[in-house]
């Protein structure tokens, strides 16, 4: 895998809006993807800045907020990621943290999580999507505009310049599904079981092969 990247990533793109997904599409092609990182605080400038500079894609919290901080940076590209407005709301109100203002992304939505609200947080969806396309119409060669369900190898690697990740047959790889029957949240135990082997997996290799092998697997189509 290419390590090195003449660009950084970042994905705008709110959480529940395929993000999972395109983090292991951007490991195949041989990124460092940040993110979501948890222990970044609103307003700690320091600490993002230095979590940019330890990888090349970031993706989730606080990336997905933060955005506009380095739209100036020439070496950025960034991938506006967005599903169905109604499949988001479902998704981000059943899975995404607790109720109230117990959820990771509180202080950037500052709006309490209770089906009263759906409006609301509809509203504020629609202005992050009407803001991101703004800075696409302003400079489209630095912005890639997508639904993670309609996403493709090509049209993705043709605005990344990377070639397509095919398997050992030389056929296409099939664009990645991560968390697509919600295993986490759902806490099944084929959930409970995956999540044993991958840490003891990790604990054996170490993280940056286990991705390594992650994403060979991605590749070549063992793994959906």
């Amino acid at each position: 895998m290419r390590n090195k990247k003449t660009h950084k990533i970042i994905v705008i793109g709110l959480p529940k809006t395929g993000t999972s997904t395109i983090t292991v599409m951007l490991r195949m092609l041989g990124y460092k993807v940040s993110g979501p990182d948890i222990d970044i605080i609103k307003g700690n400038d320091f600490h993002l800045a230095q979590r940019y500079n330890q990888a090349n894609a970031f993706q989730d919290y606080p990336w997905c907020f933060e955005w506009k901080q380095f739209c100036e940076k020439k070496e950025v590209k960034f991938i506006i990621l967005y599903r169905d407005r109604e499949k988001w709301w479902n998704s981000f109100y059943n899975s995404y943290g607790g109720q109230g203002n117990n959820y990771l992304s509180y202080p950037y939505f500052k709006i309490f999580k209770n089906q009263e609200n759906k409006a609301v947080f509809l509203r504020f969806y629609d202005s992050y999507y009407k803001e991101a396309e703004k800075y696409q119409k302003e400079n489209p060669k630095n912005y890639y505009f997508t639904e993670i369900s309609k996403i493709s190898w090509i049209d993705l690697c043709k605005f990344l310049n990377e070639k397509i990740p095919r398997t050992l047959f030389g056929k296409i790889s099939r664009v990645p599904h991560a968390n697509k029957n919600n295993y986490k949240q759902k806490q099944t135990i084929f959930y409970l079981i995956s999540k044993y082997v991958k840490n003891n997996l990790i604990r054996f290799v170490g993280m940056s092969n286990y991705i390594k092998i992650v994403s060979f697997f991605y590749k070549n189509k063992i793994l959906k």
